[in-house]
């Protein structure tokens, strides 16, 4: 049965996968504490990274190097690019870029990638587990976006469906070590004028929702 790594910047957004946890065990490395158990009979690895592009590759790398995951499940809420994109809505990334990066860097240094793209048949199982969702572009940055011509740019640039802080630089750590990956991410907010006050109001809600589609999620990967 494959073990299973799941990885999230926020502890809102893993406390429920802690709290059902068999056989759990906890080790802390590099400040911040890895979980081990099964939830549903799979084998798991859950992780609270912290925020940001840094604390996501970092421990993405720890948790790949000391547990040795079949596959990568990074989750966790994000700010809407679109207009069809609501709060609570869940996109599933298909594909996943940096906002804040300049193409012609990514293209032109190792590892010469400017779009990350997760699995296919964890984007299968991730789409069919949560119905009615956006599948589609993630972009990623170091900026929680609150701020209507922001939004406009990158959504312009990136043709990206949301956006958030630490998806890409999981991508592209788990690209790098030849591991499976995909990125789940439910709405908390709308990444404009009213983004810190709808975060706020939605962003348990929303680590909620994405993690119900994680426990639909766990027994479709394990079979694979």
């Amino acid at each position: 049965m494959k073990t299973i790594g799941i990885i999230a910047a926020m502890e809102s957004e893993l406390h429920t996968l802690e709290q059902m946890l068999q056989n759990r065990a906890v080790e802390t490395l590099a400040g911040m504490p890895y979980y081990t158990g099964t939830i549903q009979d799979c084998p798991v690895v859950l992780c609270n990274c912290g925020v940001g592009k840094v604390n996501a590759a970092l421990h993405t790398q720890i948790l790949l190097d000391r547990y040795a995951p079949d596959v990568l499940i990074q989750s966790g809420v994000a700010g809407s690019l679109q207009p069809q994109v609501g709060c609570l809505d869940v996109v599933v990334g298909e594909s996943l870029v940096y906002h804040d990066m300049q193409p012609w860097v990514l293209e032109n240094f190792e590892p010469l990638q400017s779009v990350y793209l997760s699995d296919p048949k964890l984007v299968k199982i991730a789409s069919d587990a949560a119905a009615g969702c956006h599948v589609g572009r993630i972009a990623t940055g170091d900026q929680f976006v609150s701020d209507g011509a922001l939004r406009r740019d990158i959504a312009q640039r990136t043709k990206a469906l949301c956006v958030e802080m630490e998806g890409c630089a999981v991508a592209h750590t788990a690209l790098l070590n030849d591991v499976p990956f995909v990125v789940l991410r439910a709405i908390s907010d709308m990444a404009d004028g009213t983004a810190e006050q709808s975060f706020a109001e939605f962003e348990k809600q929303a680590a909620v929702r994405a993690v119900e589609i994680l426990l639909r999620m766990l027994p479709q990967i394990a079979a694979l």
